[in-house]
């Protein structure tokens, strides 16, 4: 498909799994790698029924439900039920503890939390800190000893009635995504249905169509308290196929999963590498998948593809804005695509001017669709006017075009560092410290000598397990593979790194004190960089 033709949705997930229920209702809708399956039919009473369910315990349109737990069969139910009842599903993250579980329940001012028997005592141990909590609900069909408290959902839908709501519609929120909070607290991000549903159906997979695949089906691993675990189901609906589900993660059992349940379709996000470095086998080729994301994309992208019989497409995006640049059938490994015809972009300098084709800035956005991007931040009118500028949403990532108008993603500008006149990306940095066999992590950061004003580049290192390594011996490893401006001045080894509770490296934090008196300085140390 042209990259200036757009596929674009017309009903809601939730509209469309209706229609599928009344035209089509014992086809199958979700399987779960361990057992479990469910047709149309089923999955649209149930979630009528968890809407009924949520609106006797008085959830109105526009308020916030908060959900933590696995991927499961019945979660999926309690979300698209969430969006009939008119409400906005808030995912949190099972493996979130103390604050980082709290801040995002108390921000969206839920009033009732879903969960699972497994994590009950934890929902318990937060409920001093939530005090606007009235009910929590579990999925699961008998209560755990000590917990009299909490209602079953199933009980609860087994007295409701699949009685019909107002329906969803494009506009309206598919939930409240929490951003990871890598450059300050975390924010909700009030995603339409429109903006998840025109990703799966035309970016994840450009070029793809569902006349391509007589029973395409999407296969997924990943958790749903990020947008990763709930594409597959939008791309069910979107392409009349089949989702199949894993509760967790496992390499080992990608391939026996995708030829058990004829998978066509997966994303696989950072996994790729894991799936390449695997002896190769006569029958790798011998698979149904037929597409795949592929986030980072690997440099040896073709042989990926031939060794599995596999076309990659990768793409970029946000929270906030959706998947307005993808390609498949790449240039390159390093670019992320070409832009969507439904968004207006630009690259623009810290004034806000056009840059020069090929030069790097900010990308700014604005849909030509009213359900393309976030509805707002939750509860952050400030974060609303700091995002929404002179008619632009500013994404805050650094990208540049080249002149067949594919983007390639840099950097996040408050990462982009300023040294010696130079433009640098942490993120270039960053490849070549973990090309080291003994690096397990890097992050990359620009701090500043007085009197200079620009940067010096630091990088903090945690080395694998039993690494033996030198701030000297890595620095004559990346002499050879770096330009003289990029060469990092600094080096700290550290045994663990700040994060945010989704894993990601939080820089602000590494920021805060630079320059402690025992860090390694190629300058004091009196090496040159060869010219």
């Amino acid at each position: 498909m042209s990259a200036d033709v757009a596929t674009e949705p017309t009903l809601s997930v939730p509209q469309i799994l209706k229609q599928r229920a009344d035209t089509d209702p014992e086809r199958m809708l979700i399987q779960d790698v361990r057992g479990p399956a469910i047709t149309n039919a089923d999955f649209h009473h149930r979630a009528l029924r968890v809407a009924n369910a949520l609106y006797d315990l008085g959830v109105r349109p526009g308020d916030c439900v908060v959900t933590m737990g696995d991927p499961r069969i019945e979660a999926y139910i309690c979300w698209i039920g969430i969006s009939w009842a008119g409400a906005m599903e808030v995912p949190v993250n099972p493996e979130f503890r103390g604050h980082s579980l709290t801040y995002g329940i108390s921000d969206s001012r839920a009033k009732i939390v879903i969960t699972s028997n497994a994590y009950l005592q934890k929902i318990r141990d937060a409920r001093p800190a939530l005090p606007h909590v009235e009910h929590v609900l579990t999925l699961d069909e008998i209560l755990p000893k000590g917990f009299d408290d909490v209602l079953l959902l199933p009980a609860l839908m087994a007295k409701a009635p699949a009685c019909d709501f107002p329906e969803p519609q494009l506009t309206d929120p598919y939930a409240v995504i929490y951003t990871s909070g890598t450059t300050g607290p975390s924010k909700g991000v009030v995603v339409p249905w429109g903006s998840i549903q025109y990703s799966a159906m035309d970016r994840l997979f450009a070029g793809d169509s569902p006349e391509d695949h007589a029973d395409p089906a999407f296969y997924s691993p990943w958790p749903m308290f990020h947008s990763s675990g709930r594409t597959g189901l939008v791309f069910a609906a979107s392409y009349g196929g089949r989702f199949v589900i894993r509760e967790r993660l496992s390499v080992s059992a990608f391939w026996d999963d995708i030829r058990r349940f004829h998978c066509s379709h997966a994303h696989l996000l950072g996994i790729a590498h894991f799936l390449f470095v695997q002896p190769e086998r006569p029958d790798d080729a011998d698979n149904p998948l037929k597409r795949v994301l592929m986030n980072p994309v690997l440099p040896d992208y073709r042989a990926f593809e031939e060794r599995f019989g596999v076309v990659i497409s990768t793409g970029w995006g946000m929270t906030e804005i959706g998947f307005p640049t993808a390609a498949s059938d790449l240039p390159n490994f390093r670019t992320c695509g070409r832009m969507s015809p439904l968004y207006d972009a630009r690259i623009v300098d810290d004034n806000g001017q056009d840059v020069t084709p090929g030069e790097v800035g900010q990308l700014v956005i604005r849909p030509k669709r009213p359900w393309l991007l976030a509805r707002e931040y939750l509860n952050k009118p400030e974060a609303n006017a700091k995002s929404w500028r002179d008619g632009w949403f500013h994404t805050g990532d650094a990208l540049r075009c080249d002149a067949e108008g594919y983007y390639y993603f840099v950097d996040r500008v408050a990462d982009y560092m300023r040294v010696r006149g130079n433009n640098v990306s942490s993120v270039e940095v960053e490849n070549e410290v973990r090309a080291h066999p003994d690096v397990a992590d890097v992050a990359a950061i620009g701090v500043q000598v007085p009197p200079a004003s620009e940067d010096e580049i630091k990088i903090v290192v945690m080395l694998k397990q039993g690494a033996q390594l030198s701030e000297r011996a890595l620095l004559d490893f990346l002499i050879p593979r770096l330009p003289r401006f990029m060469t990092p001045r600094f080096i700290a080894f550290v045994t663990d790194m700040p994060r945010t509770p989704t894993g990601k490296i939080q820089k602000k934090l590494l920021r805060a004190d630079p320059l402690t008196p025992d860090l390694w300085d190629r300058v004091a140390e009196g090496v040159e960089i060869p010219r």
